[in-house]
């Protein structure tokens, strides 16, 4: 089997071609090439912990202080009653 090619068919895959070899060149000329940055993802989970324990301790220590505060009445509470608003009576459709 004899396959022919024409002049304008040659042309046209050979300026594909050069396209995507112009393509795959900047592709590669522009990618990341430091793989040190996808290991520094992993994460630390005993630096985690301790973050935790510690923001832990500081809410335990803000609840003591706001302990001692409501214990020794220098917080006063009032309670004051909400206003009441009367509503408008729902009319029925009846007529």
């Amino acid at each position: 089997m004899k396959v022919v090619v024409d002049g304008y068919t040659r042309f046209i895959l050979t300026a594909i071609a050069v396209l995507l070899t112009v393509l795959a060149v900047g592709l590669w000329h522009d990618s990341p090439s430091s793989l040190g940055e996808a290991q520094a993802a992993i994460p630390d989970s005993g630096m985690q912990l301790q973050q935790i324990l510690s923001k832990m301790d500081n809410i335990s220590s803000n609840m003591d202080q706001l302990q001692k505060v409501l214990i020794d009445g220098s917080v006063k509470v009032q309670i004051v009653e909400k206003a009441v608003v009367a509503k408008p009576a729902k009319q029925t459709g009846k007529k």
